[in-house]
């Protein structure tokens, strides 16, 4: 027989444990049971790493733990996890498929292939002023073995230190992980680097006006050009050619100068700022010369060598007496 003073209490004990249940139904309805291994990516291990759905409810991507590095094998109690993940993401119930279950968590790999390698190695090379023009390309002598390395980018650091452009050479470089090295590796590689150029598409002979040599621009192998290349427009009437130039072959920059306006042997007018004054003189030209370039003149009155830069055909202003 039930007592007034006991109905209450009964009650209430009644009414905590249908709670209970029908919590605990809830609960086994969104529990998410452990993996017995994980494969996870640089950025950390996420909970969707640790655990799956048996009722297909997704799993919240919350970030547990951080990620092992390349090549460890994190082995870890399901006490462990569970505990962490309880911190980590709070209300989410996780259980074990067994008590004494051990997950072990990894990093994901993938294999390096060649491709990627010379791609890795382009972007490298391209960070040197030797090779920030143009378009590279590479090429690998030797075959390359794919290799397993961690899943997503890697960070590469060149261990060979390049002087100047050469056409075949063996690169050492270091791969990284998340700024953590984990190899050092060599390849032999062919190099070229193409780039739009002026070349005579005919014999050019010394003093050759720039218009009438007829230049055409073709895509060139640069990697064993050591001197400049000239740049200028081929129209330009001022310019001549300074020396011969076979057929076929690239205009450097020094083979292509300003037209001489005044020559050897020539008179010119010589002028001199002296203060507010300007004197002038009669000169004779002792070498060609280009507007702007600096020769040397004589005064024809006195037989005084002098120099003087070019104005025009007519006019030296007297630098250095």
């Amino acid at each position: 027989m039930i007592t007034p003073l006991q109905h209450p209490i009964n009650i209430k004990r009644l009414l905590s444990a249908i709670f209970a249940v029908l919590f605990a139904l809830g609960q086994s309805e969104a529990a998410f049971t452990l993996n017995t291994s994980c494969e996870v990516s640089g950025d950390g291990v996420y909970l969707s790493d640790l655990v799956e759905s048996k009722t297909g409810e997704a799993v919240p991507a919350i970030l547990v733990d951080v990620s092992p590095s390349w090549g460890a094998v994190r082995k870890c109690s399901a006490d462990e996890l569970i505990k962490l993940i309880s911190e980590k993401a709070q209300g989410v119930e996780v259980k074990a498929n067994k008590p004494d279950q051990q997950i072990t968590i990894s990093r994901k790999s993938r294999p390096l292939e060649s491709n990627q390698i010379v791609e890795l190695l382009k972007s490298e090379l391209v960070k040197s002023p030797l090779f920030d023009r143009g378009e590279l390309e590479m090429e690998l002598i030797r075959p390359w073995k794919p290799m397993l390395v961690p899943d997503g980018a890697l960070e590469m650091r060149m261990l060979t230190k390049i002087n100047y452009r050469t056409s075949q050479t063996s690169l050492r470089f270091q791969l990284m992980d998340g700024g953590l090295p984990f190899g050092v590796f060599s390849v032999v590689v062919k190099i070229s680097l193409w780039e739009d150029a002026w070349v005579a598409t005919r014999q050019i002979t010394r003093g050759t006006l720039l218009p009438e040599a007829k230049l055409k621009k073709l895509r060139h192998n640069m990697i064993k050009v050591r001197q400049d290349l000239w740049g200028g427009n081929p129209s330009d009437g001022r310019f001549w050619f300074r020396e011969n130039i076979s057929p076929g072959r690239l205009i450097y920059d020094k083979a292509v100068v300003m037209k001489p306006v005044v020559r050897r042997g020539s008179l010119a007018k010589a002028i001199i700022t002296t203060g507010p004054l300007l004197v002038s003189t009669n000169v004779k030209v002792l070498e060609d010369g280009a507007p702007g370039e600096v020769v040397r003149v004589q005064n024809i009155r006195t037989r005084k060598e002098i120099i003087g830069e070019v104005i025009d055909g007519k006019t030296i202003k007297i630098t250095a007496f």
